[in-house]
């Protein structure tokens, strides 16, 4: 992928998360680009427990306490040293500037590489003990606050899917599944930032599933409606096919249907 064509996920991370969390959202609420101060001093995504004592039993979220505060480190950014020490300073700095004790804060990382150096400094010259408590979770024992890094590509598809797929290099069973899910979660009238950055880093593997999956053109080109994607072709066949189908559940003959909406009768059939 060339650098003008960066894809921007982090907006998206935001969705994610909360698409991930969609069973307990109203136990939790979301704040992206937590300021920390009039500087610039930005959390990635700070998750509070709105009701303190109540369990989450989500993968990702069984550590968690009242104040969780998430990094992201986008698909091909590595998580180092620096990064780690910046964001367990950013927690200390918010239980100082908020009435959150450090024991009632935790800080979770989500990376895509494998962040093997790092886990070497904190084995060996932190002394912080680094295990794999689930596929693609590792909790950080020993630090000042509970910490888990969560290596997304890792995560299981049945639990973790938004999260997984949050990349480039997707497959057609990939793309398919998390529209879906995605269709099946997210209210469409809404901005879809998840959707349509999925889409610009999948954009040949979107349009092969296109080809091939029904469910996927229909949610494709509702946003694409929603959003104002630039697709006039596809989206003015995609809005006939819908008219069709209205006039068809109305009890409108076939041929008036085909008259209003100059779609071919084979197609209009198809659609009865």
């Amino acid at each position: 992928m060339d650098v003008q064509d960066k894809v921007y996920w982090h907006e998206a991370f935001f969705e994610a998360l909360q698409l991930e969390f969609h069973r307990e959202q109203e136990f939790l609420e979301f704040v992206a680009e937590y300021p920390l101060s009039k500087e610039a001093l930005i959390m990635d995504v700070l998750v509070i427990k709105k009701r303190p004592g109540k369990r989450i039993d989500k993968n990702i979220g069984r550590i968690f306490r009242t104040h969780n505060i998430f990094e992201f480190k986008s698909e091909k950014d590595s998580l180092l040293e620096r990064d780690y020490n910046k964001v367990i300073a950013y927690a200390l700095l918010y239980s100082s500037f908020t009435p959150a004790p450090v024991s009632d804060i935790t800080v979770s990382f989500v990376v895509t590489v494998h962040p093997r150096e790092l886990i070497k400094y904190l084995r060996n010259e932190r002394g912080l003990a680094v295990r794999i408590t689930d596929d693609g979770i590792y909790y950080v024992e020993g630090d000042t606050f509970p910490v888990q890094i969560l290596e997304s590509k890792l995560l299981p598809p049945d639990e973790n899917l938004f999260l997984r797929n949050l990349r480039s290099n997707l497959s057609i069973k990939d793309v398919t599944m998390t529209a879906e899910a995605y269709k099946m979660l997210k209210p469409l009238e809404k901005r879809n930032v998840y959707f349509d950055r999925l889409r610009q880093a999948n954009l040949k593997t979107f349009k092969e599933a296109l080809s091939m999956s029904e469910s996927m053109k229909e949610l494709f080109f509702e946003v694409a409606e929603q959003e104002g994607w630039n697709v006039p072709d596809m989206l003015e066949n995609f809005r006939a096919k819908k008219i069709a189908k209205k006039l068809l559940h109305l009890g409108r003959p076939v041929e008036e249907v085909v008259e209003a909406t100059e779609l071919p009768y084979e197609t209009v059939i198809g659609l009865a």
